[in-house]
């Protein structure tokens, strides 16, 4: 069903036949790569979606830090769990009173039924960030993320992310780094592959 393809080896491989043909600039980062390329992976549900908020403006390392601390405090990492948990020791984990909030309001939705996250895995991507951007905390970048990352669809592009812009300027030479509007326009001739294209330009600003 459109809008609900998931990434496989078998339409990656046809992703990049795609990407080379709209943007032969991709021969070489491919070539580069060995024609291979990591998946950005987060678990589905609310341990995938709480990871995305502790990634909001955060490095990759400092977000990896931090949720790996929260782990150690919310075992299973639930809903239920997560709201047993004292602010004092989810900041001592490292997360700002803001994303606190975010998170336990994102709890508060799970527990009471009026987020269902299995129910996503049926919506397209459009339902899917339409339902995941009413939350307080979520927006554009969170959605995407959690459909690239954690649901795997094929043709997401997550538009506000730094490195994205910062991988586009360096693949296409540009003397300044091209805001989202542009790299929106850019990125339109790589659908229906644009999670394989986002993949890509990651592993070449290097998102460890």
């Amino acid at each position: 069903m459109k809008g609900r393809e998931i990434l496989n080896d078998r339409n990656i491989k046809k992703g990049f036949d795609h990407l080379i043909k709209k943007e032969p600039l991709f021969k070489a980062v491919l070539e580069e790569k060995n024609y291979r390329i990591r998946l950005f992976n987060k678990r589905k549900g609310f341990e995938g979606l709480i990871s995305l908020i502790v990634d909001q403006q955060l490095s990759v390392a400092s977000a990896k830090a931090i949720f790996n601390r929260m782990k150690e405090l919310i075992q299973p990492f639930t809903a239920k769990n997560f709201i047993k948990v004292s602010e004092t020791d989810l900041k001592g984990a490292g997360l700002s009173s803001q994303k606190i909030n975010y998170c336990k309001g994102i709890a508060n939705k799970i527990i009471s039924g009026d987020l269902k996250l299995k129910n996503l895995e049926k919506k397209n991507d459009s339902e899917v960030i339409e339902e995941l951007t009413k939350i307080k905390g979520i927006g554009e970048w969170t959605a995407k993320c959690y459909l690239l990352a954690c649901l795997k669809r094929i043709d997401v592009w997550p538009a506000a992310d730094l490195g994205l812009m910062i991988a586009i300027q360096k693949l296409k030479g540009m003397e300044e780094r091209p805001k989202q509007l542009t790299i929106k326009e850019i990125a339109e001739p790589w659908s229906p592959y644009r999670s394989v294209a986002a993949l890509l330009l990651w592993s070449t600003h290097d998102k460890e």
